[in-house]
């Protein structure tokens, strides 16, 4: 996939973004593992929402 977004790229620029998804993976596991197994239980989609549109307000302050 990488190598089809630019052909041409040399072969440092491929691993250098290997690298880069590899810690993102990382990072993803880790904050499962953290968080623990995902139960439905533990989600609730009004406080998603919430957490949203505060970060939405933030965000919108922070533009200005």
């Amino acid at each position: 996939m990488l190598v089809a977004s630019d052909p041409e790229a040399p072969p440092e620029t491929w691993r250098s973004y290997r690298q880069i998804l590899q810690e993102g993976f990382e990072s993803i596991d880790q904050r499962r593992q953290d968080c623990g197994p995902l139960e439905p239980g533990r989600f609730s989609l009004e406080e998603a929402n919430q957490r949203l549109a505060r970060r939405e307000d933030l965000m919108r302050w922070w533009r200005v």
